[in-house]
């Protein structure tokens, strides 16, 4: 039988049938080639009660510069700010954490060979990378991750709400340890990325952010993302750790990232005013005060978005704010702003229908102008006919026609 089999078979207690193999040691299982030498792999070897596990770390100070922001900005966080970016109580303290895995798709049979955990210690920044030279050593691994969290206030991660933390919590468990850190207030920057570039970026992912948003240069030693399970699978066929330095360094930036983006998007929700802000990024800033509940600033900030200030917003995102705000006022009755919006709307947008109709109802039902309500209906019909030919041309004139025709069977009847 094959050494590197009889080896596995070992670490996995299997011994029927297989009389050279002794039953599993109660030191740490035998990894299946010798550790690479310092030289080649960064970082040391760290003995732990569990057996040894390989740890690369870096120091900064609270002036490095990261992208456009230091690292010590993150001390100047407010509570008030986690709280609009959807995460109250994050504390003073968050671990900023990610993960490099042999593969995307999580469940039990994916290992985080690889975890970077960035956290404050001694007024400086430490970035641990935690790395699993054989996947015997991910216990070891585990207990490490589970101390340096053990002091965090929270987390924030990228995605993490979706694959980093429910991969590591099965680990974990897997490993029969409990996952205690996963009670930490949690922010996932992805979802904020998504509620504040949603309009302006055609995509939310952590290399687009840092080219277009914090100015991130990555160096030529990193390594695509899409790239990285297979080249640690090679490493643990053949030992050789030649591409390794790339997967840490890939994994390093990521975690540098994340507090950098902190800071940004921190800045936008508390003090938008002062930085040169597209009109989609406007939307965005709106699209987190309305979940937070401050719908005063929401429309402030949608308004400036509409503003034409930061550039012109794209259609459809400006009918969306549009419709939005105009709907609000209708609730409440506040007819004049909402009159002033459907304008807006209709006046910006010459072929859209919905303004028209909005004010073919309120002239209807609310001023009981039926004839001032028909006339809206018309230009609405003019519009709906320069439309391109198809089933939501057809359906938009069914409806007008429909409506058109009740109208005038009100006027004829004096109604």
């Amino acid at each position: 039988m094959d050494d590197r089999l009889q080896r596995k078979l070992k670490r996995m207690g299997v011994t029927r049938g297989l009389k050279v193999v002794k039953s599993p040691p109660s030191s740490a299982p035998e990894r299946a080639f010798k550790p690479a030498p310092p030289a080649t792999l960064p970082g040391v070897e760290i003995q732990t009660n569990h057996g040894p596990v390989w740890v690369d770390r870096h120091t900064y100070t609270a002036t490095h510069k990261h992208g456009a922001y230091t690292l010590g900005e993150l001390s100047s966080i407010s509570g008030e700010a986690v709280t609009l970016l959807g995460t109250p109580g994050l504390g003073a303290r968050p671990a900023f954490l990610d993960t490099e895995t042999t593969g995307l798709a999580g469940g039990s049979g994916t290992l985080a060979f690889l975890t970077g955990i960035g956290v404050w210690q001694d007024e400086a920044f430490t970035l641990h990378l935690v790395f699993m030279r054989d996947p015997g050593e991910e216990l070891a691994a585990m207990h490490y991750i589970a101390d340096i969290l053990r002091k965090a206030t929270g987390l924030v991660t990228f995605n993490g709400r979706g694959f980093d933390v429910p991969l590591l919590e099965t680990r974990f468990i897997l490993n029969r340890l409990s996952p205690q850190w996963t009670q930490l207030p949690h922010l996932d920057l992805l979802t904020v990325a998504r509620q504040l570039w949603r309009d302006h970026l055609p995509s939310r992912r952590l290399g687009e952010l840092e080219d277009k948003i914090l100015g991130v240069t990555r160096t030529g030693e990193d390594v695509p993302s899409w790239m990285i399970p297979e080249l640690y699978i090679q490493y643990l066929k053949t030992g050789d750790p030649a591409e390794m330095a790339r997967i840490f360094y890939h994994n390093l930036v990521d975690v540098l990232s994340l507090a950098s983006l902190l800071v940004h998007t921190v800045q936008m929700v508390i003090s938008p005013e002062r930085m040169q802000l597209a009109a989609a990024e406007w939307a965005g800033v709106g699209r987190m005060y309305d979940r937070a509940e401050r719908e005063a600033d929401a429309f402030a900030a949608w308004e400036r978005a509409l503003s034409g200030d930061g550039g012109l917003l794209d259609p459809v995102c400006a009918a969306r704010l549009w419709r939005e705000m105009g709907a609000r006022h209708k609730r409440c009755e506040a007819w004049e702003r909402a009159l002033a919006l459907w304008d807006a709307w209709a006046g910006r947008l010459p072929l859209d229908v919905e303004p028209l109709v909005e004010r073919a109802k309120y002239y209807e039902w609310t001023l009981k102008d039926v004839e001032a309500a028909l006339a809206e209906t018309g230009a609405a019909l003019a519009r709906a006919a320069q439309h391109p030919r198809g089933l939501e041309r057809d359906l938009i004139l069914g409806e007008l026609y429909h409506r058109q025709g009740r109208l005038k069977r009100k006027i004829a009847n004096g109604e």
